[in-house]
Parts: structure tokens; C-alpha cells; sequence
């Protein structure tokens, strides 16, 4: 295998963990709108978007590179196929690139994407690493992929008015439901690693009553606010949640399989959510899911993503 390729630096933005931010992207220019079409303004807001979070995914597997190597996973940096020069060259390549093109939409906008780089650092990178900070942890993913991501969305439509950030609560709170529980099915690998999560700090039983609380409440603003968009991937979800909660409270352990589905359900819903509302999406995931399992095949003799491993 040849030490580098091009589509190393391609696949190492993680392709896969960026269909969720194109999804909450594309969600928040729909509520802004309510129409389904790839307009210019959202096909160069996706591209921005997606310059942004590659660089921060990019940066949080260079913060990972001694634990990736231990848990042999996310081998391009970890292995050495990429090095950290050419990744923190990337970030910088990426993250101008961006900037240059938020230009064209304003100051709001781009302060918006800025602080999501702000925020993606503060997340990975010593002494602040949000990551590693309980409750902290569950804040930045909520508020970064429930506020954040989506006002970039609603911002490339039209522009921010008082009572925009509340339409953005339910997805606020659903999204650090589903943080909350993977953090749970962590909580031994980051025991080792000395990570204090908001699973490690609060334990799988409470950390799975905590979650179930939050989707509950998800749920209600979602209904209140009449979002099916919401509503639909947290109410489905939910006897999920519950079972998960029940099932740890009772045996005091998890149920690891119910807990992983609780999570990757919603994210599955609210995917072919945004595939019936922006019917041209459906090629970019096809592109995207084929793309990944050819490179995964030919480059590491793997079969990746699959179900199981998602």
C-alpha cells in the first residue's frame, strides 16, 4: 500500500459524519423557506459548510492520534498515511477557503462560521477541550449542530429575526439526547483514556435517564412548535430511549445494541427526511456512500461503513 494518495486527503474530512451536518443544513434553509430546491445560495452554502466541518474533523483526529492508534481506527493520521503538517495544512486550506467564499452572504453569516471553527477548536484542542468536559460535551454538540449548523442553513434564505432560535430548540435538544447516549456506549474506552464525559461523570443509568428526559422534551417543543421535521425522528426514537433507560435501571448495565440503535435511528430518519424534502440530495449520499466503500475496499481491504458499524 503506498504511503499516500490524494484520496486520503478527500476521506479524511470523514464523509460519512458530514451527511448529518449537510442534513441539519439543508432542514434549516428548508424551515427558512419551505422549499426543497438546491438554489445556487444552498449548493455554495453546503460546500461552505462542508470546508468547515472537514477542517474541524480534521483537527479532532489530529487531537485523537495516540488513542486512534491504540484503538486502530481512523487510520490515515493515526497510521502516518497523513502527516500532521499536511493535515494542519489542510485545515488552513480548508477554513480560508471557506471564509473567502461566506464573503458573498454577509457579516452575519460569516461570524456564524466562525464561530463554528471557534467552536470546533475549543472542542478538541488542550486546555479547553470541550470533549473531554462533561455536560460541557453535550452543549457544544447542541448547540453547535442544533444552532449553529442550522442558522448557516436558515441564514443562505433569509436573515435572522427574533424568534428564529426557538424554532431551533427541539432539534437543539434532541441532538444532545443522542450525543448523551453515545457517550454511554463509550464510557469504558474513555474511562481508560481519562476522559470525563458526560456518560463517565453521570454513569450509564443516570446518563440513560438524563437522555430519555431530554428527547421527551424534544419531543414537546417539536409538537408545541407543530416541526414535524423533529418531531417524527424523536417521537420514533423514543420507546428506544425509554427501553434503554428501563433495561439499565433494572440490570445496571447497558444494553448496548438498543442504546447504539437510539442513536443511529434518528440520524437515519432525519437523513431520508431530507432526501424526500430535497429530492437532488439523494444522488450526493449515493455518491458519497458508494465513494467511501470503494476507498475503504481498495485502500484497507475493509468493507466500510456497513450497518454495523455505521
Amino acid at each position: 500500500m503506498p504511503r499516500s494518495s490524494p484520496f486520503d486527503y478527500l476521506f479524511i474530512l470523514r464523509p460519512l459524519i458530514l451527511i448529518p451536518v449537510w442534513n441539519f443544513l439543508l432542514i434549516g434553509s428548508y424551515l427558512a423557506g419551505r422549499q426543497g430546491r438546491f438554489t445556487p445560495n444552498i449548493i455554495i452554502g453546503l460546500i461552505i459548510y462542508t470546508l468547515v466541518m472537514g477542517g474541524v474533523y480534521i483537527l479532532n483526529q489530529i487531537m485523537d492520534i495516540e488513542t486512534d492508534r491504540l484503538n486502530k481506527k481512523l487510520y490515515l493520521l493515526a497510521e502516518g498515511l497523513v502527516t500532521k503538517r499536511a493535515a494542519y495544512i489542510e485545515i488552513a486550506l480548508l477554513w480560508i477557503g471557506a471564509l473567502l467564499l461566506s464573503i458573498r452572504f454577509g457579516w452575519l453569516f460569516v461570524a456564524a462560521i466562525v464561530l463554528s471553527m471557534v467552536l470546533g477548536i475549543m472542542y478538541s484542542v488542550p486546555p479547553v477541550k470541550l470533549k473531554g468536559k462533561p455536560v460541557l460535551d453535550t452543549l457544544a454538540n447542541g448547540l453547535g449542530y442544533g444552532t449553529i449548523n442550522f442558522a448557516v442553513g436558515w441564514l443562505l434564505v433569509r436573515g435572522l429575526e427574533p424568534g428564529t432560535f426557538i424554532r431551533f430548540l427541539p432539534y437543539v435538544f434532541s441532538i444532545s439526547a443522542v450525543f448523551i447516549n453515545t457517550t454511554i456506549v463509550d464510557v469504558e474506552g474513555d474511562r481508560k483514556a481519562g476522559e470525563l464525559t458526560t456518560g463517565v461523570l453521570l454513569g450509564p443509568r443516570a446518563s440513560h435517564a438524563v437522555s430519555t428526559f431530554v428527547m421527551a422534551v424534544a419531543i414537546v417543543l417539536a409538537y408545541i412548535g407543530r416541526d414535524y421535521v423533529c418531531l417524527v425522528p424523536a417521537a420514533v426514537s423514543f420507546p428506544l430511549f425509554v427501553y434503554g433507560a428501563v433495561y439499565a435501571l433494572v440490570h445496571d448495565r447497558v444494553h448496548r445494541r438498543v442504546t447504539i440503535a437510539s442513536f443511529r435511528l434518528p440520524g437515519l430518519i432525519f437523513t431520508l427526511i431530507t432526501a424526500f424534502l430535497y429530492p437532488a440530495y439523494i444522488p450526493l449520499l449515493f455518491v458519497v456512500l458508494i465513494g467511501m466503500r470503494v476507498y475503504y475496499k481498495q485502500r484497507f481491504g475493509m468493507t466500510y461503513p456497513t450497518l454495523s458499524n455505521g
